[in-house]
């Protein structure tokens, strides 16, 4: 008697089963939305590089019971070119959310930008031979440089090794003015130029300020380098 109740719960509990879990939901069904949603959103944004979209880690198929499956893929508010995007698929049964299954996703994206030939030092002039056009997988943060003329008349900012990508933030204007070189020095005001002979006090790039010194009246003041030659006096 004992043995037929065993066997009656146990067929009640198979047929149970059998209605809850009614419909699979294979897995790489899943990996193709969540593939689809991340390429979408890179469509959007004009991203039309070279690329690759990866699922880290197979899916396994979902049991759910009867009824009408639909399935929302979320993304983050960043798609990562370097390390894991998070990815959420949520299931939906009947229109009620049924579970959330979290996908980890690796996006890649190509550039072809141009990279050092050689080792760059700080502040040595660079030619073009130092550079050649590679494809690399870029990080989505950095503006990679394409071309030598964006960076041409510039010298390294920091060394910079063979086979390194380079941005425009790796590079600076070159020193124009020497420690104790004859310089020109100007001072404008209301519209009126007026200039004297002077003496340069530091080293300086276009742009920087430089203590300068006026030869007739010995004054130092602080100029701003506007050439290989002159400094204007800062009023």
């Amino acid at each position: 008697m004992r043995k037929l109740f065993f066997f009656a719960v146990l067929i009640f509990a198979l047929s149970l089963n059998s209605q809850v879990f009614a419909q699979i939901l294979p897995g790489d069904e899943l990996e193709k939305l969540a593939v689809a949603e991340v390429e979408n959103i890179l469509a959007g944004r004009g991203e039309y590089r070279r690329h690759e979209v990866n699922v880290m880690q197979r899916l396994q198929g979902i049991r759910l019971p009867e009824g009408v499956i639909d399935v929302k893929v979320v993304t983050p508010s960043q798609i990562n070119y370097v390390g894991v995007t998070p990815v959420r698929a949520r299931i939906f049964l009947n229109e009620k959310v049924y579970r959330d299954i979290n996908i980890a996703m690796t996006v890649r994206v190509y550039d072809n930008v141009i990279v050092a030939t050689r080792d760059l030092r700080i502040d040595a002039p660079v030619v073009e031979a130092d550079f050649r056009v590679a494809e690399i997988a870029i990080d989505g943060r950095n503006e990679f440089v394409k071309n030598f003329d964006d960076v041409k008349g510039l010298v390294p900012l920091r060394y910079i090794r063979a086979g390194s990508p380079v941005t425009r933030g790796h590079f600076q204007t070159p020193i124009v003015i020497e420690y104790n070189q004859p310089i020109r020095i100007i001072t404008r005001y209301h519209g009126v130029e007026a200039a004297a002979k002077g003496i340069a006090l530091g080293r300086g790039r276009i742009g920087q300020i430089i203590r300068v010194k006026n030869e007739a009246s010995e004054k130092v003041v602080s100029a701003r380098v506007l050439d290989a030659q002159t400094a204007e006096v800062i009023l």
